[in-house]
């Protein structure tokens, strides 16, 4: 039997708010090629992109290198991927379930995060549709959040370093990393 991913509306949040997506699951999870790395953030997350009909949002020019710099930081790494697929829900009924990422070899935008070093302690927490809104709603993220795509280095991910702790949980696919295991 072949699983189906349930289409489903973005969670709404404003701008620079606290990120809350997953409720009293404060935990963030990483996907590297070998597995996952799951931890408590130390890092204050604020919100992007967290798109909603119901709401209004800032449309407008973005730089014209932004587009293609916010799609190097989309799946380097990709963050807390859920199961089901996001529908876009300024697109015509029907167009907007299972936005691709146009990279070869690339899998559904719709369902993971992104995360871009803001400053010390500060990061912001995107749903990876933010490049679908860019590109295809004249979506303009906050001057803030623009800036640091600009400086997007996947460096942040690297381990050990100051985003992530040295307690962070490491797995492999099908088991604990033993290069990590105490």
């Amino acid at each position: 039997m072949t699983p189906v991913a349930v289409p489903c509306a973005v969670t709404y949040f404003a701008d620079l708010t606290p990120y809350a997506y997953g409720g009293d699951d404060d935990t963030d999870t990483l996907q590297y090629d070998w597995g996952y790395v799951d931890y408590r953030p130390e890092y204050e997350r604020r919100n992007v992109g967290w798109l909603s009909a119901e709401h209004p949002f800032e449309r407008g020019p973005v730089p014209d290198w932004f587009a293609g710099a916010l799609l190097d930081a989309i799946g380097n790494p990709s963050v807390n991927q859920y199961r089901g697929l996001h529908d876009c829900e300024f697109c015509p009924p029907g167009e907007g379930r299972g936005i691709v990422d146009p990279r070869p070899g690339r899998s559904f935008l719709a369902y993971h995060e992104i995360r871009v070093p803001a400053g010390p302690g500060v990061m912001f927490a995107a749903p990876a549709l933010i490049w679908h809104y860019v590109t295809a709603h004249e979506y303009r993220p906050p001057a803030e959040f623009v800036e640091a795509v600009g400086r997007y280095d996947a460096g942040w991910a690297t381990q050990p370093g100051p985003w992530i702790p040295a307690d962070a949980e490491h797995l492999v696919y099908g088991g604990p990393d033993p290069d990590f295991d105490e």
